[in-house]
């Protein structure tokens, strides 16, 4: 099944755009952003939430903050 010939000049033109070296840098950055935005919703968030209802005790408006007086 071939593509439409209006598909087949989009992804011409737009292949023409990201092989043009002065755009590398945004492109660098915007790639960047997307990876960090898909590392921090699928690892760091999980992970986050997991380690919160694991190691959470106690009240939830302890006040303590001294090293020396016990868990709250």
């Amino acid at each position: 099944m071939a593509a439409p010939p209006q598909l087949r000049i989009l992804l011409l033109a737009v292949n023409a755009l990201l092989r043009k070296r002065r755009y590398h840098a945004a492109l660098a950055m915007l790639k960047g952003f997307r990876n960090g935005a898909v590392y921090g919703v699928k690892i760091r968030a999980p992970h986050a939430l997991v380690m919160t209802f694991l190691f959470r005790s106690g009240r939830s408006t302890c006040t303590c903050y001294l090293a020396s007086c016990l868990p709250c």
